[in-house]
């Protein structure tokens, strides 16, 4: 009597502890399975794969879509669902922050598939992800440097003519599509208008994303320039204001360049070269020669006294 006593007590808190357990499982599964209305395919069709991976991507769940969309790369080689995988997952990694990989698949599919309909937005995007990765200007520019090379690509690849001229084309090849809807040529045009009219903004952000890129770029070489200047390795500092002068003349860099490479060439007493240098900057900045009279000055003198 006694073991059972003691068993009893014991079992029925075993079996408490199981039904608690099981409750919990129960609940936990319920409420996983309502955090995703997209259901895992029941077949290993890529079509279905592919449907089931963009509905991962539509609820911005990249890491299982990246997880599909890797496998189904493989899958859907030299098939007619390439492209689109190919594209939805270099968006997988570009969305999830993953800009190397999304890099290496924009340009895949544009080795790939160089005549498929997303090429265009591969190229912007492909060019944005080099953006992304572009750092600061006291490191490696490598990547500042393929982005600027990506936007004008795509500035060249797809070019907008007269964008002034597209809205009023749309509404002209639109009333004439409905006047003779049979017309294939009103029709063709009427796309082609349409199509340069949607990428306007894609236009404007590449021409902005270049001009960014290019101070970032002049920074880093001005800034290099300093440096150099400050250990009085004067000949260093003087190959990079050059490079400034030469490579960035649409950036602010320009005026500056042109003063530490003035002040430079002063301290090392190159006169004639300063002379030059002064005469330069008095042609390009008619409107500021006062900012340079001291230097000006400076190199009189000298001639004056010699």
């Amino acid at each position: 009597m006694l073991l059972t006593e003691l068993i009893m007590p014991v079992s029925r808190l075993l079996i408490k502890r199981m039904a608690l357990f099981a409750g919990v499982c129960l609940i936990t599964g319920a409420l996983f399975s309502a955090c995703s209305s997209v259901k895992a395919p029941k077949t290993g069709d890529v079509a279905d794969r592919y449907a089931y991976a963009q509905g991962l991507v539509a609820e911005e769940d990249y890491d299982k879509a990246i997880i599909e969309l890797e496998s189904l790369m493989f899958d859907t080689r030299a098939t007619t669902l390439e492209d689109d995988v190919l594209f939805a997952l270099a968006e997988a990694y570009y969305n999830s922050k993953q800009y190397l990989l999304a890099v290496d698949i924009y340009k895949r599919l544009l080795e790939q598939t160089p005549g498929s309909p997303y090429a265009e937005q591969a190229q912007f995007m492909l060019a944005k992800s080099h953006k992304m990765l572009s750092p600061t200007f006291a490191r490696d520019q490598e990547h500042t440097k393929k982005a600027i090379r990506e936007f004008q690509l795509y500035l060249e690849l797809y070019p907008v003519n007269n964008p002034q001229q597209l809205q009023s084309d749309i509404e002209l090849y639109t009333e004439l599509v409905t006047l003779n809807p049979e017309n294939d040529i009103y029709k063709r045009n009427l796309a082609v208008v349409e199509a340069q009219y949607g990428r306007l903004d894609k236009i404007s952000e590449s021409s902005t994303s270049i001009s960014e890129l290019r101070e970032k770029l002049a920074s880093s070489e001005y800034n290099v320039a300093e440096q150099y200047r400050k250990l009085k390795k004067y000949r260093g500092s003087i190959a990079y204001y050059d490079n400034v002068i030469r490579f960035f003349p649409d950036t602010v860099y320009l005026e500056k360049a042109w003063f530490g490479k003035i002040e430079v060439l002063i301290k090392r007493e190159k006169w004639f070269e300063a002379k030059a240098a002064v005469d330069a900057y008095d042609q390009q900045f008619p409107e500021n020669m006062e900012k340079v009279d001291d230097y000006r000055e400076r190199i009189v003198r000298h001639f004056e006294n010699t």
